[in-house]
């Protein structure tokens, strides 16, 4: 479940992207299309600008290209592998689901932990679906994360000999906590569509077009890129995770314990620690952008009409 797990906007631009764009010629390939929806909207040149603003538009334009990349194949792998997924985790919840209700052998306590991490799957499926392209990976993360606290849960109900209970119990409240985070992150972040993000790296992608660009049209685009940061930081999300492995370690330095319970745990709790420092280091594109920015002595500050919208850069060359 933890590999299936790691696989796993602003209003006003949108309308201004989408404002005057001729309609797509058939065979015209996406991105081509995106900057043809932009052409009459782009003047080459305004002559009262300074050569110093010509140039630092033009920098943070080129800058701008290859972090759009990166957001798009974070927020989107395309239609096929979220659909094959949340077919997956909806077969799987669906399948455990019936097998947890007619199951005998099961008390209450645990049947209700392990009926609930079932339908998480199932709804996390379901709703993967339905969700925007720009959400269903993240969809099915939080519904994965949850389903692994109720899995987690149903252990720690059960006296079993394998492991001491602590274990069970250190991880299934990571899990429960980090997908809390990761579902209030999903009802506050409001991320740049995927379809914006596409038509945005069109008209980056080439020298020609981003000399074309205005600044307001640059400030515009790099206001896409930095919604697609999320609400909650990546690594606040999984540090729950990462501390409930350490304490289910924790029973290794009980010499009173089964030697089974003491490695068990120790296991456990280190390789899913390892795997959630792994997800916390995922390096988000518009922190990446901002970085760049930084390193070529550019810096991000307010701007636009009457100063509510937009961003500009200042520094020395």
């Amino acid at each position: 479940m933890g590999a299936a797990v790691a696989l796993l906007s602003t209003p006003g631009s949108a309308a201004a992207h989408e404002a005057g764009a001729p309609p797509q010629q058939a065979g015209t390939p996406p991105q081509q299309a995106g900057a043809a929806a932009h052409e009459a909207s782009a003047p080459v040149w305004d002559e009262t600008e300074s050569r110093e603003d010509i140039a630092q538009r033009r920098e943070r334009a080129a800058l701008l290209a290859p972090r759009f990349q990166d957001a798009i194949r974070l927020h989107s792998t395309g239609k096929a592998l979220p659909i094959l997924l949340g077919g997956v985790f909806g077969g799987i919840g669906a399948v455990s689901l019936a097998g947890v209700i007619v199951a005998g052998d099961i008390d209450t306590p645990r049947r209700l932990a392990w009926a609930t991490g079932s339908a998480s799957l199932l709804a996390g499926g379901i709703a993967a679906f339905a969700a925007p392209e720009t959400y269903r990976i993240q969809v099915l993360g939080t519904a994965g994360l949850l389903s692994q606290g109720s899995l987690w849960l149903g252990f720690a109900l059960d006296d079993s000999r394998t492991f001491s209970r602590t274990t069970p119990i250190a991880l299934s409240a990571g899990y429960y906590l980090s997908g809390a985070l990761s579902g209030l992150n999903l009802a506050l972040s409001d991320y740049t569509p995927v379809s914006r993000l596409r038509a945005d790296h069109a008209l980056v992608a080439t020298p020609a077009w981003r000399a074309r660009l205005t600044g307001a049209q640059v400030a515009g685009i790099e206001r896409d890129l930095l919604g697609t940061a999320p609400a909650i930081p990546n690594w606040a999300i999984y540090l729950p995770i990462a501390l409930g492995g350490l304490a289910a370690a924790a029973p290794a330095l009980d010499s009173e314990l089964p030697a089974e319970q003491r490695l068990t745990g120790v296991t456990l709790g280190l390789l899913t620690s390892m795997w959630s420092f792994a997800m916390m280091d995922v390096d988000h594109p518009a922190q990446a952008y901002q970085r760049d920015l930084r390193r070529a002595g550019l810096g991000l500050a307010p701007s636009g009409p009457e100063g509510t919208a937009g961003l500009t850069v200042s520094g020395e060359f």
